[in-house]
């Protein structure tokens, strides 16, 4: 096998939360057996058998997320629904799966939980019931798998179950283990030990901010049966409906490869490699894969894969990953400059093409300004509402100050790379084009009377009315070493009419009222990814005292609703620090994490980006 196949044969073993389904489901990999509980109750004769997160239904479970172990060792969860309320817990006895289960709240006719087990994703094997316990028969196992529940087995036929399972009602806490019969006190036992391991070593605020970050990649790690692959995706919930079954978002998975790389390599490697792997036949990394087939072909992503592959090799020091992700993360640094480039500099874009079987998600998109914009990764930003889109070029009609300068910070990482695999011919190419590119964002993008960088018109010459976050990026590169990223940072930045205040930093200037009025997505919320790239940007300038500045803003907002709900949201409110205040923004979206990567690095706990210090 190779590097890769070795990652993903560790990563596919074991019990965890790989169904992305639900999570009350829990699958042994390599066998793909499935687990699952569900509830019954007798009010109304309903039962639940899939519990997500941030479903907004009528009707629909309301879940706290509980600590999560990347290896699965280690689950909590909370589900409160009709009146019940159920704490469930997991963990590993050896090769064997334990889960307690304890009501906290009931109806006045007690709910029953349902245990149904069965190979899932078409993989061999089948589960009998014998008696009280569930036999599963599984390939390379001489003898099949048991699992067994204490309490009072009832029969009820009408749990709404296609399979075979056990049914137990919820009088007090109930137990299920694979393997030999444990009782409860035993069970209660593991999971005691299995909290207990989970427990931080040491207490204080970077704790915190480790637990967090390894939750939102826990939970949201799945198995993607089609490409028998273990992935982190950006939400459970967006896995399914719409999107088929799974979703891979190029920056985001890029992203949470760093964010994984806390806890395990291997993970970390999977979601660079998977992200890169699905580069187009025209040599790009789409902004989406999914489980339907539907692949982005008209467009990108910024380019931070190349970034995030350095900072892992330098992490973990393992030369395959390097030579496996290096030729997708060159063509796709080649394809910006053939594809979307307009003169000396980039544009976001979208290029025109027929999907083999249209989606409504495309409607809006190809060939379009939104579709444009999109490649932006901050979709409907008002800085690009007044930016016309040229069909026949397929282009924005401006030079992206966030784009150029999130290239040039792409040239140089896989030029470092290319240096480290001895590509120097390569490597020489990528220098030259970066520094090309930083010499026209300097002579070209800088607006004198504004202190700062802004995209700038290919058809008309006039810069963006409006400042927004990314105009900090030309710091990610190098650019305005000499004081120009200095005289925008200390105009713009702490400033509450602009982007300071506590809750920092909003995606557009808190006094934007020109877009006001109307409703766009990424207005005026802390977007995780952008704090994230202005603190890199800061940390390179040696603008101490504002990226410290920063990170204590991006901690207080990833601090607020964990404190309170343990959510970890796809975006907050610039005014309050909420993240539930709109019902648009994910309670438990993957790169909500990256508000706690920034304050592991100022505080020196996470390895990355430290040569910058």
């Amino acid at each position: 096998m190779t590097g890769y196949d070795d990652v993903q044969a560790r990563l596919a073993r074991g019990w965890n939360t790989f169904d992305t389904r639900s999570l009350l489901t829990q699958v042994l990999l390599p066998e793909g057996l499935a687990v699952a509980l569900g509830i019954k109750e007798y009010y109304r004769g309903n039962a639940l058998h899939q519990v997500q997160i941030g479903r907004r239904d009528e009707d629909a479970e309301e879940v706290t997320l509980g600590p999560h172990a990347v290896d699965g060792a280690y689950t909590a969860v909370t589900v409160r629904w009709r009146g019940i309320e159920l704490h469930v817990e997991t963990a590993h006895a050896g090769e064997d799966l334990v889960v307690l289960v304890t009501p906290r709240a009931n109806q006045a006719q007690p709910a029953t939980l349902t245990v149904s087990a069965g190979p899932l994703w078409n993989f061999p094997g089948a589960v009998r019931r014998a008696g009280a316990v569930l036999e599963a028969s599984l390939p390379g196992r001489e003898a099949p798998l048991a699992i067994h529940t204490t309490g009072e087995q009832v029969d009820d036929p009408y749990a709404d179950l296609t399979g075979p399972y056990l049914a137990v009602r919820l009088h007090g806490p109930v137990g299920v283990s694979t393997g030999v019969a444990r009782d409860l006190a035993q069970i209660e036992a593991v999971v005691a030990a299995g909290r207990e391991r989970l427990r931080p070593a040491r207490a204080g605020t970077d704790a915190e901010h480790r637990d967090l970050i390894r939750d939102a990649i826990a939970w949201n790690t799945v198995y993607e049966p089609a490409g028998r692959r273990v992935v982190t995706t950006v939400s459970r919930l967006w896995n399914v409906g719409k999107r088929g079954g799974y979703a891979l978002f190029c920056w985001d998975n890029y992203f949470n490869g760093l964010l994984a790389g806390l806890f395990s390599s291997d993970l970390a490697y999977a979601n660079v490699v998977e992200m890169t792997r699905a580069a187009t036949p025209d040599g790009f990394v789409p902004n989406v894969a999914q489980g339907t087939g539907r692949v982005t072909y008209d467009g990108s992503q910024p380019p931070v894969g190349a970034m995030v592959a350095l900072q892992l090799y330098r992490c973990f020091g393992e030369r395959w990953f390097l030579e496996e992700v290096y030729p997708g993360l060159l063509g796709w640094n080649r394809w910006w400059w053939r594809v979307r480039r307009d003169g000396d500099l980039l544009c976001l874009g979208s290029t025109a093409f027929e999907p083999q079987w249209p989606s409504p998600q495309d409607i809006p998109r190809i060939n379009q300004h939104f579709g444009a914009t999109c490649e932006s990764g901050c979709d409907d930003h008002p800085v690009f509402a007044d930016i016309p889109y040229d069909p026949q070029a397929g282009l924005l009609r401006a030079h992206d100050i966030g784009l150029n300068s999130e290239y040039v910070m792409d040239c140089a990482a896989l030029a470092d790379i290319a240096a480290i695999l001895g590509r120097d011919a390569e490597r020489d190419e990528l220098r030259a084009r970066g520094a090309a590119v930083a010499a026209a964002v300097e002579r070209t993008l800088w607006q004198e009377d504004t202190d700062s960088y802004r995209s700038r018109r290919t058809d008309t010459g006039e810069y963006t009315r409006e400042i927004s976050p990314m105009s900090f990026y030309p710091l990610l590169a190098g650019i305005g070493a000499d004081g120009r990223a200095a005289r925008t940072v200390g105009r713009y930045l702490r400033d509450e009419r602009h982007f300071g205040g506590r809750w920092a930093i909003p995606s557009t200037p808190r006094t934007d009222a020109e877009s006001a009025s109307r409703s766009y997505y990424w207005k005026g919320r802390v977007w995780p990814p952008m704090n994230f790239l202005v603190y890199l940007g800061l940390r390179r300038a040696a603008l101490t005292e504002e990226a410290r500045w920063l990170a204590e803003r991006s901690a207080d907002v990833a601090m607020k609703e964990w404190r309170e709900a343990r959510h970890v949201h796809e975006n907050y409110s610039a005014g309050s620090g909420e993240g539930c205040d709109k019902a648009n923004s994910e309670p438990f979206h993957s790169w909500g994490a990256l508000l706690s990567l920034v304050p592991l690095i100022e505080s020196g706990d996470a390895p990355y980006f430290q040569e910058n210090s």
